[in-house]
């Protein structure tokens, strides 16, 4: 086990790690735009390795907390920073399509659409609740559960729960799989915890776990290509996200990401010692292109009905997804950049950085 000061050293790999999320995050809400139809065995393949980054994510978070916070732990500071830098930047960035929601959106509107809801107010709170005003949103309130659980998360490292917690809960999101629509953060809740209690763990143990990792990662990279191939030939593409008791396949997309997360760790820590300029800028900026790119992938699509702005519906691919994925990463970060320029510090309540 590290001792508490080696814990505390800046990590290139998790840094890299991290800006390689926030690409995998952004390439799932732009395989539309860039005309990609999932049709064939390949499309399938290919889109199961793609989509689900928000377990790297999730990983990275919890490998954070105990990398960062358990040698300082605050829960009232933690949680006040958690509310000013990551929930006052989701409303404040929500609300104005909360109110288009409300006032000028087509029928059916998503509150009536998947909660028959005709109270104006009531609307807006489901809103919030579910995260449905902008795509990629849904995440806000299921992690600042995950962040209010976060005692939980420090009594099971003291305890050394991590992994026995882990392993159980990971069986049962496998079950459970995401909620339909990702509506529901309970189990958005039930399906990420356990990913962020391994991420916990990996910072706990990486000077055992990192070896191990370099030593398996490509037993590791064969496996998650063999989840995401059975998944396309058996039980189709993307997530399966359905109601949380109903009985169906397992999610083989959870086990093929976090096997993949492991892999990328491996290669990253190889190179530990550089500082890759790129990846780093792109993590340095991660939660402001969370934020920002919905306003650019989702609008026309909720507007005018479709997601084909740029009438390449069905001559798309994973190389095209990959092309528009980064020009929305660029836009994003520009006009973070410009946010930044122009709020100064302040910037941080809008868009967390």
């Amino acid at each position: 086990m590290t001792n508490s000061t080696e814990k505390k050293k800046f990590l290139n790999s998790i840094n890299h790690f991290r800006g390689i999320a926030i690409i995998f995050i952004v390439m799932a809400h732009c395989y539309r735009p860039a005309g990609w139809e999932i049709v064939t065995l390949a499309d399938k393949f290919w889109f199961n390795l793609m989509m689900n980054g928000t377990v790297f994510f999730v990983f990275i978070s919890g490998f954070l907390f105990h990398h960062v916070f358990y040698h300082r732990w605050d829960y009232r500071k933690y949680m006040k920073n958690k509310t000013k830098y990551v929930f006052l930047p989701y409303i404040l960035l929500s609300l104005p399509w909360i109110i288009w929601h409300l006032t000028a959106a087509p029928e059916p509107t998503l509150h009536n659409l998947h909660a028959d809801i005709s109270e104006t107010s009531t609307a807006a709170a489901w809103y919030v609740i579910t995260g449905r005003a902008l795509t990629a949103y849904w995440y806000i309130p299921m992690g600042m559960m995950l962040f209010a659980l976060s005692p939980l998360v420090m009594l099971m490292i003291r305890k050394h729960w991590l992994l026995l917690s882990a392993v159980p809960l990971f069986l049962i999101a496998m079950y459970v799989h995401r909620p339909i629509s990702n509506l529901n953060a309970i189990q958005s809740l039930v399906y990420f915890f356990p990913v962020y209690l391994i991420g916990a763990w990996a910072s706990r143990h990486r000077d055992k776990l990192f070896p191990f990792i370099d030593k398996y990662w490509l037993i590791m990279l064969l496996t998650a290509i063999a989840l995401a191939f059975i998944q396309a030939y058996y039980f189709g593409h993307g997530v399966l996200n359905k109601d949380a008791f109903e009985a169906t396949v397992p999610d083989l997309m959870l086990p093929q990401k976090l096997l993949i997360n492991f892999v990328l760790l491996a290669i990253l820590n190889k190179f530990e010692h550089i500082s890759i300029g790129f990846l780093q800028k792109l993590a340095e900026v991660s939660f402001a292109i969370y934020f920002i790119h919905p306003w650019i992938t989702t609008p026309w699509w909720m507007i005018y009905d479709s997601p084909d702005l740029l009438g390449i519906a069905g001559k798309g691919n994973i190389f095209t997804t990959f092309i528009v994925t980064m020009v929305v990463i660029y836009i994003s970060y520009l006009i973070a950049v410009l946010i930044k320029k122009l709020l100064d510090k302040r910037s941080r309540y809008l868009i967390g950085w």
